[in-house]
């Protein structure tokens, strides 16, 4: 599907016409070097074909503002699954939810009015879809098609993506531009657990969950206490018979984000019909309320600098609130409780429910050791003893290194995966070295560890969209971040983060699941990142053009507007409002008066 003019007023330009001026009048075009005029204005969309990976929260986003204001551009989103939605897809296990408030976990152009403080996975599938439906974005997604490979043609500036559609057959789609939008939490596997194949009861992934289980009194295994397993153990725990869970290592389970305004006690609450028509109602309420939400996020980042009171202050509020929770079980407390790392050294979960889960009648919590074997009937448990289950959930997370899941070959061959596993090297997480005319959302050394993810996907799209008109207006062939400047920055970027509590000792995903991992977050506050995707810095970049002579797409001496009927003096001002060119009437300066 191609863009609409997104400004929707500008004329058809002749450029027939243009182009014969030259000869009519004698001048000159071509130089003794060969160096050719040519004639047409600057400014002039040339046409590009765009291919995104993805059809979930960024996919829909960048789409949307695609159809909105670029011009004369070709898109198309593949996304693998049978549906839009990606991880709020995927992820359809009991109790999953966002961990930050709903009204900040959307996009800021189009507010929600959400049933509970921090929304269900189906209920944020529902609002993407939604949100699709009514911008009119689904023409472009092309479900059930799966990108397997994308290989950089140096010869012609273009990708060739290898598409596999479900049932169908392999195609190669030729773009411009190729844009990951496939995000980091996507990729699951099984974990390597002795005798997880024989187990002849149901096995369950919490990122493949399926769908209508039912648990109602029976005996369930839930392996991993990270945000998924965290919430599944709180969610179930009063329906089934019984329930196992492991402690193999400690974590924070934090008393719920913005409680200030979480509107009463229950950390969860559900908005009520008259909240909710207030928020309807009262447009600049609604926006105040999330400015508060959000604004909490932004001015509590000095929890995340080692030894600052507001890090110390949050670890000891966060013990102490746990210990209160596990009051009586010391053996959990021991395991659990972290004692060497403050909190959001891991991402911290909000955890309503799963400390008074772990020591519910109906839970045998196991600490200090994990599920290691898995027979026909249950597992076996530390005393060596087997426990028979009906049901083993994994909730063992992704797989969050970063590393492409199918090769992406760029320049000289430099394969994405290789590069990545080597040493993840990116330009502040939204382009990579050696891929040119290459954009991804939440690479790696994105602000991932801070607040709403959908948020800053605005940032993200508005950065790739200045660049592809950068393409489209300079005559430009490709453009990738020089290495030297990654280096750089990841030289600034690894010094910095030593400072801060991600580089403690801890496992977590934005360390690729490593205690002793790199960090793969933005080195700075969100609001510094916004303020550098807002303003690119393209001497960052090789740029390589069309012709030899960069200053080619200066063209004929105009510019599309001195053509297009908008407003030639728009640096004025724009009367009513309107961007066009006209001869206003102004007579009334010159009647004579009595």
């Amino acid at each position: 599907m191609i863009a609409k003019d997104p400004a929707g007023r500008r004329e058809p330009i002749d450029l027939e016409w243009i182009q014969s001026l030259p000869e009519r009048y004698g001048w000159p075009t071509q130089n003794e070097r060969g160096y050719k005029i040519d004639e047409v204005p600057s400014g002039l969309s040339r046409p590009l074909r765009v291919v995104v990976l993805g059809g979930g929260a960024s996919g829909i986003n960048f789409a949307k503002f695609a159809q909105d204001e670029l011009e004369n551009v070709e898109f198309v989103l593949y996304e693998k699954n049978n549906d839009i939605g990606g991880t709020w897809l995927e992820n359809r296990y009991p109790g999953c939810a966002c961990d930050v408030p709903s009204v900040t976990y959307q996009y800021t152009w189009e507010p929600h009015i959400w049933s509970r403080f921090y929304a269900s996975s189906p209920e944020i599938n529902e609002y993407l879809k939604g949100v699709a439906k009514k911008y009119d974005v689904e023409k472009y997604i092309r479900l059930n098609h799966k990108i397997e490979k994308a290989e950089w043609d140096e010869t012609i500036g273009r990708w060739n993506i290898e598409v596999q559609p479900n049932g169908g057959e392999k195609f190669i789609d030729q773009c411009d531009i190729f844009i990951n939008a496939g995000g980091p939490l996507n990729y699951w596997e099984w974990p390597k657990i002795e005798g997880l194949e024989t187990f002849k009861g149901i096995k369950a992934h919490s990122a493949a969950y399926p769908e209508g289980l039912d648990l109602k009194g029976k005996r369930v295994a839930v392996a991993g206490i990270g945000s998924s397993g965290i919430q599944i153990i709180a969610s179930i725990q009063k329906e089934v018979s019984h329930l196992y869970t492991w402690i193999r290592s400690p974590t924070y389970v934090v008393g719920n984000f913005g409680t200030k305004y979480a509107m009463g006690t229950d950390p969860n609450p559900e908005y009520t019909e008259e909240q909710k028509e207030m928020l309807r109602t009262n447009p600049e309420l609604y926006l105040k309320y999330r400015k508060n939400l959000e604004a909490t996020s932004t001015v509590r980042f000095g929890v995340f600098y080692k030894g600052t009171p507001e890090s110390i202050a949050a670890k000891e509020y966060c013990q102490n609130q746990m210990k209160q929770e596990l009051e009586g079980h010391d053996d959990i407390i021991e395991a659990l409780v972290p004692k060497t790392f403050p909190v959001g050294c891991k991402r911290p979960t909000p955890g309503s429910g799963f400390l008074k889960a772990l020591i519910s009648e109906n839970t045998t919590t196991y600490t200090n050791f994990g599920l290691n074997r898995i027979t026909e009937k249950g597992f076996i448990d530390p005393d060596g003893n087997e426990q028979e289950v009906d049901v083993i959930i994994l909730a063992t997370g992704f797989n969050t290194t970063w590393v492409p899941r199918f090769p992406i070959l760029g320049r000289n061959g430099v394969n994405l995966q290789d590069l990545y596993t080597k040493n993840p090297l990116s330009y502040l997480g939204v382009s990579a070295p050696y891929m040119p005319n290459y954009f991804t959302y939440y690479g790696p050394y994105g602000p991932l560890g801070q607040a709403s993810a959908v948020v800053m996907m605005d940032f993200f799209t508005r950065y790739m969209l200045k660049m592809i008109r950068k393409i489209q207006t300079r005559r430009i062939h490709s453009l990738a971040p020089k290495w030297d400047v990654c280096e750089k920055f990841q030289e600034h970027a690894n010094l910095y983060l030593e400072r801060t509590v991600w580089a403690d000792n801890c496992k977590s995903w934005w360390k690729g699941g490593r205690e002793d991992g790199p960090i793969m977050l933005y080195p700075g506050t969100r609001t510094q990142y916004m303020e550098l995707l807002d303003d690119p810095a393209y001497e960052d970049y090789d740029i390589k053009y069309q012709t030899d002579n960069q200053w080619s797409f200066l063209g004929n001496g105009y510019s599309v507007r001195d053509y297009d009927k908008r407003d030639l003096t728009w640096y004025m001002g724009l009367v009513e409002g309107k961007d066009e060119q006209k001869d206003f009437d102004v007579s009334e300066l010159f009647q004579s008066t009595s």
